[in-house]
């Protein structure tokens, strides 16, 4: 008998253990979401991807300042063919040609982020067979170095240098608002399913109140003790609710599938929803909010970034409208021969110089409108950039206003949402014992109502503007 009693309470434990533990994967609250926002929402795996590319940008900017190695070949290089030929006098002789020419060449390349060079080393070897003649010659580079150095040029590797930094730290910041973006957007469709969810259980409560005093007037009105007014007008709220009721449940489905829409799941529409409790009062420093969104917003680093790249077109457009020019300059060893082994054994030396220049004389304005293209579009970056920054400052002021208030609101209607609860309690036993009218109840049931949806608007309030602040400030508070 023990025994048994024992396996009786184990099974009980375990009952009561599952049936909890079902109720807690029945139920998601705010920040089960806002967990899921910073993994799934496409925003934000769009926005890491961003920052991915402007990484691997970057990455690639240093790549193009280390050496590249290669090798080049042309092997073989075969000709067997009828081609002309010109002839000392002038005149064309069709003759057979039969050829190889092959090559090949081992490099190496370095560029000079600092000036825009291009530091070079190879080694050559060619090689010339006519098999008509029967004639064999080698022509090679042992070793080469040089360097071609533009200048009065536009040097990209320059501007690379302190633009994709900016980028990248740009795209970092999006990332994090990104992801502060997405748990605000989550709140608002957390709110949108508790509001639907609020008023559909408000109308379900209202609707058992109201067939109960229906069949307490109906009997009421065959003793003849109330008026047929009466039972219609608790015909008219009980129908009202029954209508409430069904729009809310409508309401609360689509509020439900947008939400999974937006986490990219489908895995809520059986989940019961938490009201969030009444959150701890926070203090609010707004020139510490605004001083936290110039250090956080990516739109701050977007400016600096603009600015530089219109500074970049600045000196693209003077570089392409102005003097070109360039400076080769290699020295080596080189040498033709019939035999290989004079390539390498005796080679000549190998200088080479060459300055090149284009001077612009005339170019029918083309410079001038360019610059003046590029110095508006300056300016134009600057002036959106001032009102960018006045735009930011309103919304984080507004926001802050609103979760201040949003605060407020909540410790009033706490004290509020208990009174109108106990005086509908009162009410309704009043017009059960007949000491009220219909009216009066009506009255008292509708207030309760509205401080309960009021109290609902403002943990919307306080929780969605919690995340908008978070967002626009890019600070966690």
């Amino acid at each position: 008998m023990n025994n048994t009693y024992k396996y009786i309470l184990c099974l009980l434990l375990i009952g009561i253990s599952f049936h909890q533990s079902a109720a807690q994967e029945r139920t998601i609250h705010l920040e089960n979401l806002l967990e899921q926002a910073e993994k799934q929402t496409i925003s934000v795996k769009r926005a890491k991807t961003n920052l991915a590319i402007s990484s691997a940008e970057y990455q690639l900017y240093k790549a193009n300042l280390r050496p590249t190695i290669g090798l080049d070949a042309l092997l073989p290089n075969f000709i067997n063919t009828s081609t002309q030929v010109t002839q000392p006098d002038g005149s064309i002789a069709f003759q057979r040609v039969s050829q190889n020419n092959s090559s090949l060449s081992l490099y190496a390349n370095q560029n000079i982020g600092l000036t825009g060079a291009n530091v070079f080393v190879q080694s050559d070897l060619q090689r010339f067979d006519n098999f008509s003649t029967d004639i064999k010659q080698y022509n090679g580079v042992p070793f080469r170095i040089g360097i071609v150095q533009p200048l009065f040029a536009f040097n990209p590797l320059k501007w690379q240098k302190r633009i994709l930094p900016l980028r990248l730290k740009e795209q970092t910041y999006a990332y994090n608002i990104a992801v502060e973006d997405a748990k605000w957007q989550t709140s608002q469709l957390f709110f949108d399913i508790i509001g639907a969810k609020t008023l559909k259980d408000i109308a379900q409560t209202n609707k058992e109140v109201n067939e109960n005093l229906l069949l307490i007037a109906q009997q009421r009105f065959e003793l003849g003790k109330t008026s047929e007014n009466e039972v219609l007008q608790l015909e008219m709220e009980l129908k009202r609710a029954i209508l409430t009721e069904a729009q809310a449940g409508n309401q609360e489905a689509q509020a439900i599938q947008a939400l999974e829409t937006f986490l990219n799941t489908q895995q809520l529409s059986s989940k019961d929803f938490v009201l969030p409790e009444a959150p701890a009062q926070r203090i609010i420093d707004m020139d510490q909010l605004i001083l936290k969104a110039k250090e956080n917003r990516p739109e701050i680093i977007q400016y600096q970034r603009e600015l530089l790249e219109q500074k970049r077109q600045l000196a693209s457009t003077r570089s392409d409208y102005g003097i070109q020019s360039n400076v080769l300059a290699l020295f080596g060893w080189a040498r033709g021969s019939e035999n290989i082994e004079d390539i390498y054994q005796n080679p000549f030396n190998e200088q080479q110089i060459r300055f090149n220049i284009s001077v612009p004389i005339y170019d029918g304005g083309k410079r001038r409108e360019a610059m003046k293209i590029a110095r508006l579009n300056q300016e134009l970056i600057e002036t959106t950039n001032q009102q960018n920054l006045l735009n930011l400052e309103n919304e984080i002021r507004n926001a802050a206003m609103r979760f201040i208030q949003a605060q407020q609101d909540i410790l009033i209607l706490e004290e509020i949402k208990s009174l109108a609860t106990d005086r509908f309690d009162i009410s309704n036993q009043r017009y059960t014992l007949g000491k009220i009218s219909i009216t009066e109840l009506t009255l008292a049931q509708r207030e309760k109502d509205q401080i309960h949806r009021d109290y609902v608007s403002a943990l919307r309030n306080y929780w969605t503007s919690l995340y908008q602040l978070r967002t626009l400030t890019g600070e966690a508070l």
